[in-house]
């Protein structure tokens, strides 16, 4: 059992379902761990604030990031080498632990917790994050033996690449969470987290209909652009996204938003009656709507356009 919660407004999404959305696709491709998604009315000394979506915390825990335990006096082998949750994070400067790549990508250790991580335990996962991106950035990064491949587990690679690029995230490459197990020299990349903004729904990158995030989304995209550069890559996630293809992945992600727009109808209606915002910009939307049914015929028309 967990006993941290993350209450989420969604208030620059006015479908109030995009990272809902986001989430079913992180079930649908197969990551480790998926966030819940859950719809609420909030209400505060019994005043109505709101539609809002419970979820959890992004945390090392049971059923949430799997990995071992770390604590503040393990400073040797094997102990020392997991786990560590990491995200790359474009606002890491403001974190009270964290560093910065090689290649200018900031990274920030979210687990083991700022008061509990030791120096060395810093030190272990830096260089540890670092050989990875020299690896990446070597002359034989593409050799399947000694390159970068050697530091990743591939699935959670090419399923991550694949969701950055079907909810056409700007935020893809500036927000990433990785992580690592304890004896094994690899990342893990995910969970997914943070798609308010996907979907077509930041104007600061123009119309993302047709664009691919490797190319569009906001920088740093180091990492992704080098991957992209091997044959390897590119013909792995040619291969999952035809199997995705295959399983109809279009028609489950409709229906999922057909059920949770039913389910949240009458929330919603209270929720923008509460919150007069369809037709007002709030925080950098692409389009606005006056109505909250043809925002989320938008959203839908997006996906298989996007597919």
């Amino acid at each position: 059992f967990e006993d941290d919660w993350v209450l989420l407004a969604n208030h620059a999404d006015k479908t109030l379902i995009r990272n809902a959305v986001a989430f079913e696709i992180s079930r649908l491709l197969g990551f480790e761990f998926s966030p819940s998604a859950r719809f609420v009315d909030v209400y505060l000394n019994n005043v109505f604030m709101g539609n809002y979506m419970v979820s959890d915390q992004v945390e090392r825990g049971n059923n949430r990031v799997v990995i071992d335990k770390l604590d503040t006096l393990d400073t040797t082998h094997p102990t020392i080498t997991g786990g560590y949750l990491l995200e790359i994070d474009g606002f890491a400067d403001r974190e009270p632990v964290w560093f910065t790549t090689g290649q200018s990508m900031k990274v920030t250790v979210k687990y083991p917790k700022d008061d509990d991580i030791n120096p060395v335990q810093l030190s272990y996962i830096r260089n540890f994050t670092n050989s990875f991106e020299n690896t990446l950035f070597s002359a034989n990064f593409k050799d399947p033996d000694i390159g970068y491949r050697n530091f990743v587990d591939t699935t959670s690679l090419i399923n991550w690449y694949i969701a950055c690029e079907l909810t056409g995230n700007p935020d893809a490459f500036w927000s990433t969470y990785i992580y690592k197990r304890r004896d094994l020299n690899k990342f893990f990349f995910g969970p997914l987290w943070d798609f308010d903004i996907a979907f077509n729904n930041d104007y600061r990158i123009g119309d993302a209909s047709n664009a691919m995030m490797r190319d569009r989304a906001f920088e740093p995209k180091a990492w992704i652009k080098r991957m992209w550069e091997d044959e390897w890559f590119r013909r792995a996630v040619n291969r999952r996204w035809t199997e995705l293809l295959n399983d109809n992945i279009q028609e489950k992600l409709l229906a999922y938003i057909n059920s949770t727009t039913a389910l949240i109808d009458a929330s919603q209606q209270k929720n923008f009656a509460r919150w007069p915002v369809l037709s007002t910009r709030v925080y950098h939307e692409q389009f606005l709507f006056p109505t909250y049914g043809q925002g989320v015929n938008f959203l839908k028309n997006y996906i298989q356009n996007r597919i």
